[in-house]
């Protein structure tokens, strides 16, 4: 989500508010289903949703394959231990959410959904520590990965040994000490520029034609959807 998928599609253009009041109603009432023909009933939409984004098709299915490796741990034990049907049925609406969470929230940028969040009456501390920590984390990231870098170059070859536990554990410990430090820079900085609790935001979003007809669209499928297969159970 470092770089929103295919910033030209019409997903892209859907105020970040309107995807994400439809994804939490999507999500919610497939993980509310009892079923597979109540889950599989919203697979049409997310196939409608991903037509705009075939583009990125190969980026989407590396994501997709790496969030069920960990749903295939739940459908394995439920083949083993509990119900077949329980566990094709939890991957199905694990699988579908997923999707529908590509297609419609890795399409605007992290901080249009922070932005979004704002408005949506989320609390502010809760958004800045997502944003520092999401900002911020790619740059520990990058942080270990030098370190770990000088460290090989000075020869050293990782084993099950006392000294390789020795080793990354002195690794934690300097990314530790480094991130401390480094948040106080950050810190001082924030507030010589009069940081006040609040980040400026100088673009504000504006509910259009086509966001007003996008929600009214889902909301009709995700209606008649609800009412003929979860209401009345056919």
């Amino acid at each position: 989500m470092e770089t929103p998928l295919n910033g030209k599609s019409f997903l892209s253009q859907i105020d970040p508010r309107i995807k994400i009041v439809t994804f939490l109603i999507l999500a919610w009432t497939i993980a509310l289903s009892k079923n597979l023909t109540q889950a599989l009933v919203f697979l049409p939409l997310a196939l409608l949703f991903f037509l705009p984004l075939l583009s990125e098709s190969a980026k989407i299915l590396k994501y997709l394959l790496f969030a069920d490796l960990f749903l295939l741990f739940v459908v394995v034990t439920q083949f083993l231990f509990g119900s077949p049907y329980l566990g094709i049925l939890i991957f199905f609406k694990s699988t579908i959410i997923v999707a529908l969470s590509l297609f419609l929230l890795s399409t605007s940028s992290v901080f249009d959904l922070l932005h979004a969040l704002h408005h949506l009456k989320i609390p502010n501390r809760l958004l800045q520590l997502l944003f520092f920590f999401y900002r911020y984390l790619f740059s520990l990231y990058e942080q270990y990965k030098l370190t770990l870098k000088s460290t090989y170059s000075r020869g050293f070859t990782p084993k099950t040994s006392r000294e390789t536990y020795r080793t990354y554990a002195y690794i934690i410990g300097n990314l530790i000490i480094k991130s401390y430090f480094k948040s106080e820079r950050i810190y001082k900085a924030l507030l010589s520029r009069g940081f006040n609790g609040y980040f400026p935001v100088y673009r504000h979003f504006e509910l259009k034609q086509k966001d007003i007809i996008f929600l009214f669209s889902v909301l009709l499928y995700w209606g008649i959807v609800t009412w003929k297969f979860y209401l009345h159970g056919t």
